[in-house]
C-alpha cells in the first residue's frame, strides 16, 4: 500500500491487492470538507469481445504499479480539485466473471469535480497502469492482454 495521507490532509491511498479488491477500500476518505464521493468499481465480466470468459489473471511489478498509482492520483487532484481525497485498489492473481478487480472513489468538495476525477482515473488507469491479464475462455483458449 502506497498512502498519501499526512495530518488533516485529504487520503490518497494507492493499493494493488492480492485477489479481487475489498469493496470497502473507499471507506472513510470524506473529510468535513468534502460534499460528494464518486466511486467505481471494475467488475470481471464473462464476455470479452464476442468470447466467453471463464477467468483471468492480473499481474504486474506492484512497486511500478503502486508509483503509478500514486502519481495518476496526484496528477488528477492537480487537474480536479487540490483537496481532493482518493482511494484506488487494483487485484492482482485469479479472478472470475463477478469479482471486482479495480476499485476507485473520490472525496472532493463537489460532485462534478468528483465525478471527473473519478472518470479521468479510470481512464488513465486503462491507458497507464502496467498490469496485464490473462483472460481464459471458456473454450479452453487464453490471451495476455495490456490493461486493467
Amino acid at each position: 500500500m502506497t498512502s498519501l495521507e499526512a495530518a488533516g490532509a485529504p487520503l490518497r491511498d494507492a493499493r494493488i491487492v492480492a485477489g479481487p479488491v475489498p469493496g470497502d477500500s473507499g471507506a472513510g476518505i470524506a473529510l468535513a470538507s468534502h460534499g460528494a464521493v464518486a466511486s467505481f468499481l471494475g467488475i470481471v465480466r464473462d464476455h470479452s469481445k464476442g468470447r466467453a470468459v471463464a477467468g483471468l489473471r492480473y499481474e504486474c511489478y506492484r512497486p511500478m504499479a503502486e508509483k503509478v498509482l500514486v502519481q495518476l492520483i496526484a496528477e488528477t487532484a492537480g487537474r480536479f480539485d487540490p483537496g481532493m481525497a482518493a482511494a484506488v485498489a487494483h487485484g492482482t492473481g485469479e479472478m472470475v466473471p463477478g469479482q471486482a478487480a479495480l476499485s476507485i472513489h473520490v472525496a472532493s468538495a463537489h460532485r462534478a469535480a468528483a465525478f471527473d476525477a473519478c472518470r479521468h482515473l479510470i481512464e488513465r488507469i486503462k491507458h497507464d497502469l502496467p498490469v496485464w491479464k490473462l483472460e481464459r475462455y471458456a473454450d479452453g483458449t487464453q490471451a495476455w492482454l495490456k490493461g486493467s
